[in-house]
């Protein structure tokens, strides 16, 4: 059965995380997986929250174009504007290579970078399988129905699941739901990527509009430019002098 987005919604409202399989074809997972591998290999070893044996490429929508498609997958848009309203932007787009060694993450929640207080959802977050996940290779963890209001305030690290999932499959959260990356007991490493769909009003995390290079962004699909920050959600948030982004955008061609 194809996955609905009111049920996609009713499950993030009621366990705070939903997983949707084999979103992507496998050719655009191979060529993905490639693209983003040529990035990695460059990339350093994380320290601390990042993990001593994880590697990231940040600001990842501004060097490849293989995952666009999970980026403007319409299942995904759709229910970011269900969970977090109308004009959400990415917060972050990062791949995430765990490789064997790295233990797991301590439990987090991604909207927790915000002072504000756990009564909405600001964030929503996809993370993307380019491998298989699985218990032993580093799948995310997740709390589940942790978005609400708990007495005892931040769970235990036995709460938290693994989320398993095939290559293809993306799993998304909400911004207040408990989670963490798994530790790899394996002998491979697992790829993934993120990518944070945020309320307009907030800062995101990555300044996509200055990461992104300006020629390549006026070649993007206007979804995607929107996303990217690229946007006037309203007529008094995110203009450029006085102009809509998108003005902007074709001006700055000339």
């Amino acid at each position: 059965m194809v996955p609905s987005a009111d049920l996609v919604t009713r499950e993030l409202e009621r366990r705070g995380y939903v997983v949707l399989e084999h979103r992507l074809p496998e050719e655009v997972v191979i060529q993905a997986r490639r693209e983003i591998g040529d990035l990695l290999s460059g990339a350093s070893w994380g320290a601390g929250f990042d993990g001593a044996r994880t590697r990231r490429v940040w600001a990842l929508l501004a060097k490849t174009r293989s995952m666009d498609a999970a980026a403007l997958d319409p299942l995904v848009l759709d229910a970011a504007d269900r969970i977090l309203g109308p004009g959400a932007q990415f917060s972050l787009t990062q791949a995430t290579e765990i490789h064997p060694g790295q233990e797991a993450q301590v439990l987090h929640y991604e909207q927790g970078i915000y002072p504000l207080p756990r009564d909405r959802d600001v964030m929503m977050t996809a993370i993307w399988a380019l491998d298989d996940f699985t218990a032993v290779n580093g799948a995310t963890l997740i709390v589940p129905s942790s978005q609400h209001e708990r007495a005892v305030g931040k769970p235990a690290p036995s709460e938290a699941v693994p989320v398993e999932m095939p290559a293809g499959s993306v799993l998304l959260f909400a911004g207040r739901t408990w989670h963490a990356g798994g530790a790899n007991t394996s002998s491979t490493a697992r790829l993934g990527v993120i990518i944070d769909y945020l309320q307009p009003w907030l800062r995101p995390c990555e300044a996509h509009t200055l990461s992104s290079d300006i020629d390549q962004v006026r070649k993007l699909p206007q979804r995607l430019q929107e996303l990217l920050g690229f946007n006037q959600p309203t007529r008094y948030l995110g203009f450029v002098n006085g102009r809509h982004p998108r003005d902007w955008l074709v001006g700055a061609a000339r």
